[in-house]
């Protein structure tokens, strides 16, 4: 679990749920992989999102930045 600048909570399970302050779902991020694991922001401007999952780890470019 992972928190974004803007306050989002990012989630694992089926991939990665992306929820708003206020609970509701915004966003998923399909990983092609049974489960996911974990999730954190890292990356020099914090705006790369990794994702373990069963056999691999994920790097995403992401448009926003995770909390500091």
């Amino acid at each position: 679990m992972t928190l974004d600048h803007y306050g989002n909570i990012y989630l694992t399970g089926k991939g990665v749920f992306i929820y708003s302050p206020t609970g509701l779902l915004i966003g998923h991020i399909e990983v092609n992989e049974p489960w996911t694991s974990n999730v954190c922001f890292g990356g020099k401007d914090r705006t790369d999102l990794f994702i373990t999952a069963s056999t691999a780890i994920y790097r995403i470019a992401m448009y926003t930045r995770g909390v500091d």
